[in-house]
């Protein structure tokens, strides 16, 4: 990294993203490396993983849970919210087959670009499911990427055409593919209105998803495929999904009463998943998409309705309320115009600059560049900006995510043997 951006990150008090062994990024790289799929065009796995707890190792089970970022972790263990994960980190601390390792999201910190790279062991800048709100070219409008529709309204998909396949838009293999090739088993544990949207069409066709309708439902699933495995099968992964944490911490703020109680009902779901004892060549990981900043819905900052710098972008404004992609031919105007209008609100950067120094990961920038705007506007402090109405209606968070903060950017890994 150019040593002035480095200097601008840290005066800033920003983290940047880790992809050479120390990120989200390597878990997936991990998973590929236990399972015996990891070729010289994946990234490097975890640096730190302890090698005896994944020696010997046949299936993997990573847990998603949203939100849960590093410093939530222990927030929550220190006010007793976590028996069963607590006890985990507490042997991690003794050394006793269990190990917690401080890591960074991907950038910009936000679930649409972590889940993507879980699922496909590849950077923002190479799968191109950049932020939760991105232009997208192909269908001339800012598109909300989880749902794959139009950003300005809260229901439908490009895909409600039957003769759009989703498929074709993804910019690279999944791991679920990878494995069903060489004859491992996947499996992915989530919600099940999930089953037909268009990420799991694009990233995870060839997984073997097993549905659930309440949040609590993930432990049973995820008991019954541990109990499923048997001593003669091949490999497995199985991936599961917890979004109660992030949807709290959202609405309520990171630290909130709301917040731990959805932290609880995960440990107790994870206790009752993972009691008994079992062959032990089963590792498990939990870990984060991001964590949250605390952010003051009344110090929201209004971008979409700046109609003076809206007439300075070529295409509406994308990005995240952490972090707006503003796509402009005069990159100088608006950087002028948000010093004006919004002193030491932001901390501005260069799309290429950011690109340039492996912000966004590896590979061809070319999608990347049409994705991200010209100008990253990334609130300070405890502020967020509107960027796109959705239903014409402004969402005021109260914890937000997909800046550089270390609250949004650091998140944890837990790992085990069971």
């Amino acid at each position: 990294m150019p040593v002035a951006l480095a200097q601008r990150l840290r005066d800033e008090g920003l983290v940047p993203p880790d992809y050479e062994g120390h990120g989200l990024l390597n878990v997936a790289a991990t998973v590929l490396d236990v399972l015996g799929l990891r070729d010289g065009s994946d990234p490097p796995p975890l640096a730190d993983l302890d090698p005896a707890l994944r020696e010997g190792a046949r299936d993997v089970v990573l847990i998603l849970a949203d939100g849960l970022g590093w410093e939530q972790l222990h927030g929550l263990r220190s006010r007793g919210e976590l028996p069963f994960i607590g006890s985990l980190m507490a042997r991690a601390e003794r050394g006793e087959a269990a190990q917690l390792m401080r890591a960074t999201t991907i950038f910009p910190s936000t679930t649409t670009a972590a889940i993507t790279t879980l699922n496909t062991a590849r950077t923002p800048q190479e799968h191109g499911n950049i932020a939760y709100f991105t232009w997208l070219d192909e269908f001339g409008v800012v598109a909300q990427l989880l749902r794959w529709g139009p950003a300005v309204q809260r229901r439908g998909s490009f895909f409600e055409d039957a003769a759009l396949d989703p498929r074709t838009y993804a910019k690279v293999p999944s791991i679920h593919a990878r494995a069903f090739e060489r004859g491992a088993r996947t499996y992915i544990v989530e919600p099940e209105m999930f089953r037909d949207e268009a990420m799991t069409r694009m990233h995870a066709a060839e997984a073997d998803l097993r549905g659930y309708l309440l949040p609590s439902t993930l432990g049973v699933r995820l008991r019954e495929l541990l109990d499923e495995r048997s001593p003669g099968t091949g490999p497995a992964y199985v991936y599961a999904y917890w979004a109660a944490i992030d949807t709290a911490a959202h609405w309520y703020g990171p630290g909130s009463r709301e917040e731990a109680a959805e932290a609880a009902a995960l440990d107790l779901a994870l206790s009752r998943a993972f009691a008994g004892d079992r062959d032990g060549r089963t590792l498990v990981l939990l870990t984060a998409d991001h964590g949250h900043a605390l952010v003051d819905p009344a110090r929201l900052i209004d971008l979409e309705g700046d109609a003076e710098l809206r007439a300075l972008l070529r295409n509406p404004i994308a990005g995240e309320p952490r972090c707006a992609f503003l796509h402009t031919d005069r990159p100088d105007e608006v950087k002028r115009h948000l010093d004006e209008r919004y002193p030491e609100m932001f901390a501005l950067f260069d799309r290429d600059e950011l690109i340039a120094a492996g912000i966004f990961g590896r590979g061809d920038p070319s999608l990347a560049q049409r994705r991200i705007g010209e100008v990253c506007a990334i609130p300070r402090g405890d502020r967020g900006a509107t960027i796109v109405r959705v239903d014409g209606q402004v969402v005021r968070h109260r914890g937000s995510h997909g800046g550089m903060s270390p609250a949004e950017m650091l998140i944890p890994i837990l790992a085990w043997r069971v």
